[in-house]
Order: C-alpha cells, then structure tokens, then sequence
C-alpha cells in the first residue's frame, strides 16, 4: 500500500467546549481538512513530515477527560475486517521522540521511542468495526490545556494494512458478553454481588463440569471463561462502561478478535449510556442507535450472530403504590426497534425482569438486588451491609441469566444444550452471623463499588443507606500522608434518593480512607459511617 492510495486529513479542535447544558457536557468539536500528500512530502519523497500536539481537558466535575489530539489522520478503506497495520518512523533529527498511534480512536500503541537517526517499524492488529480505518499519529504529552501543548515533529516513512489471511476456526462455539456491572464477573471478596453473565454457564450442559479461567490476552482482570463440554461462555463485561466507552477503551475489538464465525455476542447496554454526570460514558437516547449499530454490523461482517439484551430493570418502585416502572424505557425501546428493522434477536431482558419485580413487591424484590444487613457476610467487601437497587445478588443474577438462556433456547439457539430445570435457585437465607448494633443516625451499608483508574485519576462509586431526617451526606477522605480527614463532597438527601449510586473522583496513585456522615437540619452531623481502605 503506498501513501497515494491514503487519504490524509489536518484534524484540529479550534473551539472551546461548550461545556454543560441542561445536564449534559458538550466537549470541543472535531474538525478535518483534507491535506494533499504534496504537501507532507519531506526532502526526500518517501518519507511524510507533519507536526502533532495533544493535550488533555478534564471537565469541571472531574469525571469528563477528554484528549485531544492536533494531528494528521490517516484514513483508509478497508471495510469491516480484521488486519495488521505497519508503519515506519524515522528521525533525522538529533533527539529522540516518542510516538503513539491510535487507530478509529483506539490506542494502539503508547508511548514508543523513536532514537535520533534511526527508523522503527511498529505494527498492530485492528478488528474494525466501521468501514473506514482511520489513524491518529501523536507525541505523548500531559499538557493539560491548549496553550501549554507544544507542536512536535514526526516523519513517516512507510504505512501499510493487510487484510488477515487466516481462517479462524474453534471447536467449540463460543457465547460472548459484552456488558456492564450487572452482567460482570466478581471475585469472591465481593460475594453476594453477582453478575448474571457471571452465573449464565449454569444453564447450559448443566450436568457437565465447568472449567473457569481467564481468557488469553485478557486486556482486563474481570474477563472470564466458561468451558463447557461443547459450548464456551465468555463473559467479558466489566462495570462502568456504556455501548460508546466499550468501544473506545478498545474492548470491543478486543472481543471481535476472539470471535469466530457461528459465535453468539450478547450486547446489554442502558445502564451507563444513561448517566449524563458520567459525560466520557453518556449515550443520548437519540444517539444510542448508532452505537448499537456499530456491533451489529461489525458481528455481521464476522458471521458472528449478535444478541441485543434490553437493560434489566432497578429496584425502582412507586413508594406509594409499590408498583415498577421499566427502567431505562427509551434505550429498551431503541434495542426493539433496532432488532426489529435489522433482523437482530433481541432478549427484553428489561421487560421480563420488570415483570418478576412487580410480582415479588417492593420488599421481595430485595431478594435480587444488592441489598445485605450488617454482619450477614462478614468476610465480604458488604460487611456493614447494603441498599442497591442496581446490582444484582446471586439470586438476581441467577433469576436474569435463566431469563436469557431460555430466550437464547426459545429462539433456536443452544436448544439440545439449554437446561434451567436443572438449576436449583434458593432465595437468600438473610442470616447474620453477628449483630450489630448501631445507632439510627449513622449511614449503614457504606461501601465501594466500580473503582477506576486511568489518566492519574480515579473515579469511584459510593453507596449507603439513607438515614431518615437527613437533609444532606457529606464524605471525607484521607490520603495516606494526611494528618486528618477532610470533606470530599456533600451530597444533599433529594440527590441520594433519586440514584442507587453516587459518582466520585479522586487523584489517583494513593492510599485513601473514605467515610460518610449524615447532617440533619438543626446542622448536628452523625456519627461516622465504617471506613472504607482502598488503593487507587
């Protein structure tokens, strides 16, 4: 592949975001003007010289981080496959640089030096999931604004793609997860909380022995493997993501290249697409539909069948009346819609889970989510107990996936391997080993949950209990060179009830202790929640 068949772009931000509005963040506004290749022809005609510069924005609530990259992008069409890109840099000049190379918005190569006077040939595997590839080229940086973002010199040499040549093949057919937390796989730390995607290989080959494992080249620690006797389920879920963030974190390619023709993905999305404070996961309703699209149509490129899962419902009732809405109603309608237009099967998990709350009531429906007293797990991260109307406890979880197993079976999947009635689903037992007596004003069932680290900043989730007659929450914090806790946030009691959980950010590479404190109106403050440990 020469340069002459690459199409080249000058990519600029020149604006500034726009910043919030009536609740949600509009970051800067990507612009791309085509370059002729003359113009980036070095001295010697076979070799492109252009400049780069990034620096990296973060929002005022800190959970909005945005890198912008001033660049040359390098597009081709290569259609919706799987391929190796090669590209070579050289270095004229007399001081190293650093390179990095991010392909349809993916990192794919961090920061790697290119020494003065040499070449280096670098090279990555990409599963596209648009048809047209496109490659950012830029010099690492931590400016953390525009001005402070300097211009660097790189020069390309050589850029190539080649399509895979190899027909991927397995024994056994694989079904794959692509989800959030409440389809995601827990350690034992974190036990009663349980994924359904977790528990989903119960239902199939039941009688046949499960070998769990971490999948090869697990880009995360929360990947699992389901070896059945002729069926593999990959649950590759993980809490926090949204149907946009799965695929730019580079997860979702990192599925497809697990893929094989006559797999089955199941895509569940909603609950993080959701959650405008969260601005580098927030999908709009309107904008939803062409993130779906996306693992549609790059599954079908693969001959790989991709299985749309509407969101499984909260714990949200009416407290007058008991009853429960559909949780997530226009991102379930989109999936319908969707799989009804592109002939994609489609699980109204959302609508079938929503069905077993209503019938269980506002107290039974306890029994799916994460709700715990203190002292019932003692040697879990939920010792002091817990109120979650978002994540599932085992019998949740079990509950759901034997809802998807039988829609997979009822739709003509894994018919002769789908077996519920041999899985036995006990409802919780609801025993403490210990009581615990505490006073009625302190926050109970304080805990972390969706710790996340990356650019040195830590975003985490904190859940409790509400504590009646409060008026506000406020957390503290210490870090592990300060002499006293300090306030992190307040959070007022309308907030607390109106999200099971609440988002917070921290700088990252410390040792934090956090607390909670409920303050009432006559401005007394409680006693301290227990203190969570955690290393971000």
């Amino acid at each position: 592949m020469t340069f002459e068949k690459l199409n080249f772009f000058e990519q600029r931000y020149n604006t500034e975001a726009k910043g919030w509005f009536e609740g949600v963040y509009y970051p800067r506004e990507r612009t791309l003007a085509s370059v002729e290749i003359g113009k980036l022809k070095a001295n010697d005609d076979n070799v492109l010289h252009f400049k780069s510069r990034n620096w990296t924005e973060t929002e005022v609530t800190g959970f909005g981080i945005y890198n912008y990259r001033e660049t040359v992008c390098i597009q081709c069409e290569t259609g919706m496959k799987d391929g190796k890109w090669n590209l070579i840099f050289e270095n004229p000049g007399e001081k190293d640089y650093k390179i990095c190379i991010a392909a349809n918005s993916i990192e794919k190569i961090a920061e790697t030096v290119v020494p003065a006077g040499k070449s280096v040939s670098l090279e990555f595997h990409l599963c596209s999931a648009e048809n047209v590839s496109c490659l950012e080229i830029y010099v690492p940086d931590e400016a953390k604004t525009k001005d402070d973002a300097e211009f660097c010199d790189i020069w390309l040499s050589g850029c190539q793609w080649k399509e895979d040549d190899v027909v991927k093949i397995r024994a056994k057919t694989t079904v794959f997860v692509a989800s959030d937390s409440t389809a995601q796989t827990y350690e034992d730390f974190y036990y009663p909380q349980t994924g359904w995607g977790q528990v989903l290989h119960r239902f199939f080959e039941p009688d046949a022995e499960t070998e769990e494992s971490v999948p090869e080249k697990a880009r995360y620690p929360q990947c699992r493997s389901y070896d059945k006797k002729t069926v593999i389920i990959e649950n590759r879920s993980i809490g926090a993501r949204s149907s946009k963030s799965f695929i730019a974190e580079g997860k979702w390619d990192a599925l497809l290249e697990r893929t094989v023709p006559g797999d089955v993905v199941l895509v569940q999305w909603a609950h993080n697409d959701a959650t405008a404070i969260r601005p580098n996961r927030y999908v709009a309703p309107e904008d939803f539909a062409f993130y779906l699209e996306k693992y549609i149509n790059s599954c079908k490129a693969r001959n790989v069948t991709c299985v749309l899962v509407t969101p499984i419902s909260r714990r949200n009732c009416d407290e007058h009346c008991g009853a429960f809405p559909i949780s997530f109603g226009p991102y379930r309608d989109v999936m319908i819609r969707l799989g009804a237009e592109q002939n994609v099967p489609v699980i109204d998990l959302g609508g079938k889970s929503n069905a077993l709350l209503n019938q269980a009531g506002p107290e039974g429906a306890k029994d799916f989510y994460l709700w715990t007293r203190a002292g019932e797990y003692p040697e879990s991260a939920y010792a002091g107990g817990v109120s979650d109307n978002a994540h599932l406890q085992e019998y949740g979880a079990l509950q759901y996936a034997k809802i998807v197993a039988e829609s997979l079976k009822e739709m003509g999947f894994f018919a002769d391997r789908i077996d519920s009635s041999k899985v036995v689903i006990k409802k919780p037992l609801h025993i403490v080993s210990a009581p615990v007596d505490l006073p009625p004003d302190v926050p109970q069932g304080f805990a972390l949950q969706e710790l996340h680290v990356e650019n040195g900043t830590a975003n985490f989730l904190l859940v409790w209990n509400d504590v009646e007659g409060a008026v506000s929450y406020t957390v503290y914090r210490k870090g592990s060179v300060d002499f006293q806790f300090t306030p992190v946030k307040t959070v007022t009691a309308e907030e607390k009830r109106s999200s099971a959980v609440m988002p917070f950010v921290l700088p990252a590479s410390d040792v934090y202790q956090v607390y909670v404190c409920a303050k009432f109106e006559n401005g007394s403050e409680s006693p301290r929640s227990r203190i969570i440990e955690f290393r971000a």
